[in-house]
C-alpha cells in the first residue's frame, strides 16, 4: 500500500517532489521521484510484501521499457507469477508489483480481470509514450486526475495537487446535495477541475489523447449459484474463507479493527479458522485485535467485541476514544480526510493511528457486508415494493426492522414510502443496464448502495483512515467472488426468520460467537457526536457558528444552522441522529478551513 503521483508533461523535479511529500503517509517507508522523457512517476512506500530496497517503485522492468507505479495489493500474485514463469519472465523481488508489471506486458489489459485485489497503477510504455491507468473493481483504492497548462497529473489523493495548482476552489454543488453521497457515482470532486477514474475502469493516455473503457460491471458477471439455501450457504462460506486467507499474505504482521458487531467479528473467526491452513507468504502473526472504546456512550460495543475476540482467543487492545481534541487538531484530521464525511472522523482516525503505533501495518476488516447483504434495517423495505410478496412476510419484515432500528424517529410507514421512492429514481437511472431489471428489489437497492452511494463513500473515507496513519486496510467482503454471489442470490437469502444478513450469520455459525450472530440491533461504528457537542465541544461549536467565517461561507445556510443549534443545544434530551445532523451542516465550512484555506 502506497501513494503514487504522476505528471505526463514537463514539470519540474523539485516541485514534483513537493508533491509526492503531501502522500507520504500513505508511504512513510520510502520515497522516490524519477523522471524520463515525456513523464514524471513519484512513489512513497508502505512496506508489506518484500521490504527489501529492491521492490522499491518507481519500478522498471529488465528491458528499462517500462515503469510502473502501484497502490494496493494483489492477494492471488503468487499464482500469477507462476503463470508468468512458465512464460519465461524472470523476477527481481518477491512483490506483486513485479507480477503486475510483467502480467500487462504479457496480457495487456486483461491483467486485471485476472487480478484478486485492490489497487490504482499507473504503467509507462517509454518506447510507445503511453500511459496506462487502472483502478480495481470496487475503486477500494483512488486515483484522481488533474490538467493545467497542457500537463496530465495523477495521484492517489487530492492534495497531492496542491503545489502546483494555482486556485483551489470548493464544488459547491455536492455540497449542497443532501446526502453528499450521490457525486461518488460520477468523475466529480470536492475540488473544482481534479477528477478521478472511476471504478472498474481503465485509460490510456497517449499522443494527448485520454481514453476511459469501463473494464468491469457487476452484472456481467453473476453466478449460477446452488437452488437450496443451505446450499448457497456453504458455498458463501467456502469462498469466504478463502477470501480472508489469501488477504493474510503478509511479510508484517497483521491484525483486525474489532467493533462487536457481525461483519468484523465474522472476519476475525475467519482468520482464526484459516490459521493452520497452508498458504505461501502467509503471516502467522496475525493475534491482534483492536477495539474503539467509547466509555458510557450508546456507540461502545467494547462488551461484544470482547465476546468475539475471547471466543476466537485473542487478545484486545482498547482504544479509547474522548473527544479531548483541539479545533486545530479536528481540522488537520479533516484535512486529511480530504473529502467531506457525513460523520465525525475522530474515533476513526485515532484508532487507526494508534494500531499503526502498535506495530501493525494491515488489518482485515468486515466493510461491505451492509451493503452486499442488506445490514441496513431500512433496506428491507425494498422488498414491499415487490409484487410477489404475501402479507405474512410484510409483517416479518416490519418485526425485523424493528428490532434492528436504533432510530425510533423513522416509522415503519415512512421507511417504506422513501425507499419505494429511491427504487423508482434508481430504476429509471440503470434502466439501460444489462440484468438490472433482473435483481429482486432488494438487491436493485443494495446494487445503488453498493456500486455508487455509501459504500464507494466508506471505501474512499477508510481508505483516508487507515493511511493518514500508513495502515493498510484489507476487505474479505469486498473480494469481486463474494460480490458477483451477492448480486446472484435472492432477497429471501439475506433476511429471513427475523433476522437482517441471514446468510452471512448461517455462513459464519461455524466460527463465530453465537451470542454475536443473534444480535439483532444494528449500531454500526459511529461516534457520539451529540454529547460531544454538548460537553466537550459546545463552546467551540457554539464559536464556530458565531464567527464572520461562518456567516459568509457559501458551503452552508448559517442562519439555519445557527437555529438548529441552538435548539439542540437547549433540549432535555437529544438522540444520537440529532449529533449527525449538526455535524452534517457545519462540516462543509470545516473541510473549506481545513482543506481550501490551508497552506
Amino acid at each position: 500500500m502506497c501513494g503514487i503521483f504522476g505528471c505526463v508533461g514537463k514539470l519540474d523535479y523539485g516541485k514534483a517532489a513537493e508533491c509526492v511529500k503531501r502522500l507520504h503517509h500513505r508511504g512513510p517507508d520510502g520515497m522516490d521521484v524519477r523522471q524520463m522523457d515525456g513523464i514524471t512517476l513519484g512513489h512513497t512506500r508502505l512496506a508489506i510484501l518484500d521490504q527489501s530496497n529492491n521492490a522499491n517503485q518507481p519500478m522498471q522492468d529488465l528491458s528499462g521499457r517500462y515503469w510502473i507505479v502501484y497502490n494496493g495489493e494483489v492477494y492471488n500474485f503468487i499464482e500469477i507469477k507462476r503463470q508468468l514463469e512458465s512464460k519465461g519472465y524472470h523476477f527481481r523481488t518477491q512483490t506483486d508489483t513485479e507480477v503486475l508489471l510483467y502480467g500487462y506486458m504479457e496480457w495487456g489489459e486483461e491483467l486485471q480481470s485476472k487480478c484478486n485485489g485492490m489497487w490504482a497503477l499507473a504503467i509507462w510504455d517509454d518506447y510507445e509514450k503511453k500511459l496506462f491507468l487502472s483502478r480495481d473493481r470496487f475503486g477500494v483504492k483512488p486515483l484522481y486526475i488533474y490538467k493545467q497548462d497542457g500537463n496530465f497529473y495523477f495521484a492517489s489523493e487530492m492534495k497531492a495537487f496542491f503545489p502546483i495548482m494555482r486556485k483551489r476552489t470548493p464544488n459547491v454543488r455536492i455540497f449542497w446535495n443532501k446526502s453528499c453521497m450521490e457525486y461518488e457515482a460520477t468523475d466529480e470532486c470536492a475540488i473544482m477541475g481534479i477528477t478521478k477514474l472511476a471504478a472498474g475502469h481503465c485509460a490510456v493516455l497517449q499522443h494527448n489523447t485520454f481514453r476511459i473503457k469501463r473494464w468491469w460491471n457487476t452484472l456481467d458477471h453473476l453466478m449460477e449459484v446452488p437452488p437450496t439455501y443451505d446450499e448457497q450457504t456453504e458455498l458463501l462460506r467456502g469462498i469466504f474463507l478463502d477470501a480472508c486467507k489469501i488477504r493474510m499474505r503478509s511479510d508484517v504482521p497483521v491484525g483486525t479493527a474489532l467493533s462487536g458487531g457481525i461483519d468484523s467479528s465474522c472476519v476475525a473467526g475467519a482468520m482464526k479458522c484459516v490459521s493452520e491452513d497452508y498458504l505461501e507468504r502467509k503471516s502467522n502473526d496475525w493475534q491482534h485485535a483492536f477495539v474503539a472504546h467509547m466509555p458510557d456512550t450508546i456507540c461502545d460495543e467494547t462488551k461484544y467485541a470482547e465476546i468475539a475476540a475471547h471466543y476466537v482467543g485473542i487478545p484486545v487492545n482498547r482504544v479509547t476514544i474522548t473527544p479531548r481534541i483541539g479545533v486545530n487538531e479536528l481540522l488537520k484530521e479533516i484535512y486529511m480526510c480530504e473529502d467531506p464525511y457525513l460523520s465525525n472522523p475522530i474515533p476513526y482516525m485515532q484508532t487507526y493511528r494508534e494500531i499503526r503505533e502498535s506495530g501493525i501495518k494491515v488489518t482485515l476488516d468486515g466493510h461491505g457486508a451492509d451493503e452486499l447483504f442488506g445490514g441496513y434495517p431500512e433496506d428491507l423495505f425494498s422488498v414491499c415494493a415487490d409484487t410477489k410478496i404475501g402479507n405474512k412476510q410484510f409483517d416479518q419484515i416490519i418485526r425485523t426492522y424493528n428490532d434492528a432500528c436504533i432510530n425510533k424517529d423513522v416509522t415503519a410507514d415512512m421507511a417504506i414510502k422513501r425507499v419505494i421512492h429511491q427504487l423508482k429514481q434508481n430504476s429509471r437511472f440503470r434502466v439501460n443496464e444489462d440484468n438490472y431489471t433482473k435483481l429482486d428489489e432488494l438487491g436493485k437497492r443494495l446494487y445503488m448502495k453498493t456500486h455508487d452511494t455509501t459504500l464507494p463513500t466508506l471505501l474512499r473515507c477508510y481508505d483516508r483512515f487507515s493511511m493518514a496513519s500508513g495502515v493498510e486496510i484489507r476487505m474479505p467482503f469486498m473480494d469481486y467472488r463474494i460480490v458477483s454471489f451477492a448480486f446472484s442470490i435472492p432477497w429471501t437469502s439475506k433476511t429471513r426468520n427475523g433476522y437482517t444478513k441471514a446468510i452471512v450469520r448461517d455462513m459464519a455459525a461455524p466460527f463465530m460467537s453465537d451470542e454475536i450472530l443473534k444480535r439483532k440491533v444494528k449500531i454500526g461504528f459511529n461516534p457520539p457526536t451529540a454529547d460531544w457537542f454538548r460537553g466537550e465541544w459546545r463552546d467551540f461549536l457554539v464559536d464556530t457558528i458565531h464567527s464572520k467565517d461562518f456567516m459568509e461561507c457559501e458551503l452552508v445556510n448559517a442562519l439555519d444552522i445557527c437555529v438548529d443549534v441552538h435548539e439542540f443545544l437547549q433540549k432535555e434530551e437529544v438522540s444520537f441522529r440529532d449529533g449527525v445532523r449538526i455535524w452534517r451542516k457545519i462540516v462543509p465550512y470545516l473541510w473549506k478551513k481545513a482543506v481550501i484555506d490551508c497552506a
